[in-house]
């Protein structure tokens, strides 16, 4: 892949390690690389919180030319969905919302898959608060 025809395409980008950072219009950046260089493959969208924004790792794969490529994009609170480009990727999202609170802006479907529904908070989160009594491992749970 061409990181100099991509960038010109997407706009400001740049490459870390073995994964390319983008700004913005993370939808666009997978939609053109699933047309055009025939990334047909969604493998995993990931998360990681750095405190001040959470970082989305979508991972790509050609079976075409057996290749894969990694995308990063910073968020904060929000991304864009890409659930009609990739079926698979609303089980991703999904958990990224539950675990991390991340709303997926297209995809109408979010809903926790691990916590109940009426779990306040974001387990994987770094400002979550891990003294609740509803959690089996904590030292002050009098029902464990």
């Amino acid at each position: 892949m061409n990181i100099e025809e991509l960038r010109n395409i997407i706009g400001e980008c740049s490459t870390e390690e073995s994964k390319i950072c983008v700004k913005s219009r993370i939808y666009d950046v997978i939609k053109f690389l699933k047309n055009n260089y025939s990334f047909k493959m969604l493998k995993s969208i990931t998360a990681v919180d750095f405190g001040d924004e959470i970082e989305l790792l979508y991972n790509l794969f050609s079976v075409e030319d057996e290749e894969d490529v990694i995308l990063s994009i910073k968020v904060r609170n929000e991304a864009e969905s890409v659930a009609d480009l990739f079926e698979s990727a609303k089980a991703d999202e999904n958990e990224i919302y539950d675990m991390f609170g991340i709303q997926f802006i297209g995809n109408e479907d979010l809903k926790r898959l691990y916590m109940p529904e009426n779990w306040e908070g974001f387990p994987l989160r770094k400002d979550y608060v891990q003294d609740d009594t509803r959690l089996a491992w904590n030292d002050n749970n009098d029902n464990a």
